[in-house]
């Protein structure tokens, strides 16, 4: 049990670091839009995934760059915060249009879309944080 825990240690700090930023932004998204809604309608669901993730994002970057995949270098450095809000930047705008297209669509919460569409991304983004982003040390997943 410790080798399997030993060997997906780096994927078990993903999930938690992701989780709680997944928690931290659904929740800033839900307040944004629902304060947004009556002045930019439906459009509210893009400037809230906006300003929800520039917040989440920052304590996600930390986080996985310090505890997840335990760069040599602490902190904030050029290369990885580049690449990482290029990331950002990219799964914005497909969260936000996905989600947006799946309200029209569905007509149902935008918050209860927004889950399934980030799961996904979630996963996506995980290999790409660790194939691209924080690529300095071998890992085991």
């Amino acid at each position: 049990m410790v080798a399997i825990i030993k060997k997906y240690s780096t994927f078990i700090k993903y999930i938690f670091s992701a989780g709680t930023s997944f928690v931290l932004d659904l929740v800033l998204f839900t307040i944004f839009t629902s304060l947004l809604k009556g002045w930019m309608g439906d459009y509210a669901i893009f400037l809230g995934t906006v300003f929800a993730r520039i917040l989440s994002s920052f304590y996600n970057y930390l986080m996985n760059r310090n505890a997840v995949f335990s760069s040599s270098h602490k902190g904030m450095d050029r290369t990885t915060f580049i690449k990482y809000y290029l990331l950002v930047v990219v799964q914005m705008l497909v969260s936000s249009s996905l989600v947006f297209v799946g309200y029209k669509i569905f007509t149902i919460s935008e918050t209860i879309i927004k889950v399934p569409v980030d799961v996904f991304l979630f996963m996506v983004n995980y290999f790409i944080q660790k194939k691209w982003i924080f690529t300095q040390e071998k890992r085991n997943l």
